[in-house]
């Protein structure tokens, strides 16, 4: 049996397969040097073609404490109102009432391990609905202490708020900053 026959691909022609093309890059960002935050910002000018916003990325901060660091997300430099995530090690799942949407790596992690995230934003634009996000990221590193951060987690944060969103800005949640080399790329869903 073929991937095709299981749904898996879509043949395109003579065996070709069909990319998915319900996201649209709009923009990307990669850090050259570190920076507290990063911001996209003028995103009424995307409220016209897209119902939805996506940011993917790869990130790391100087966070020297700790092999994982947690990602926060303002709109509008305002936090989330209310927050929760999920997350498993391969061993022990715990959860938490946290505003955290993406987890990375850090400093005193394995050299060169970054954490890897896709964050939704949804009805970005929506004056009749309070604002919602959704988060998936994992990491794979190790402190010196011994600590592995293997961990994947989800998250949803909810702003109680049917304002607009702008601008939305990501930065560590323990204060430290995304180090060089930090990727982000906002999509946009037409939805």
């Amino acid at each position: 049996m073929t991937l095709s026959a299981l749904g898996i691909f879509s043949a395109a022609g003579a065996g070709g397969v069909v990319a998915d093309t319900s996201f649209d890059l709009i923009e990307t960002v990669i850090l050259g040097s570190s920076a507290a935050s990063i911001t996209f910002s003028s995103l009424g000018t995307y409220s016209s073609t897209y119902k939805h916003l996506q940011i993917r990325g790869t990130a790391r901060s100087n966070r020297a404490t700790f092999s994982i660091d947690t990602l926060q997300i303002l709109f509008d430099s305002n936090a989330m109102t209310r927050g929760h995530r999920l997350c498993g090690d391969g061993t022990t799942v715990f959860s938490a009432a946290e505003n955290s949407v993406a987890e990375i790596s850090t400093d005193v992690a394995t050299s060169g391990s970054f954490g890897a995230f896709a964050i939704d934003l949804l009805d970005f634009y929506s004056t009749s609905k309070n604002k919602t996000v959704r988060g998936f990221s994992g990491t794979m590193s190790a402190d010196a202490g011994g600590f592995t951060g293997k961990e994947v987690q989800l998250s949803s944060s909810f702003r109680d708020s049917t304002v607009a969103i702008t601008a939305v800005t990501l930065d560590p949640l323990f204060g430290a900053n995304l180090v060089a080399g930090s990727r982000f790329s906002l999509y946009g869903i037409k939805g």
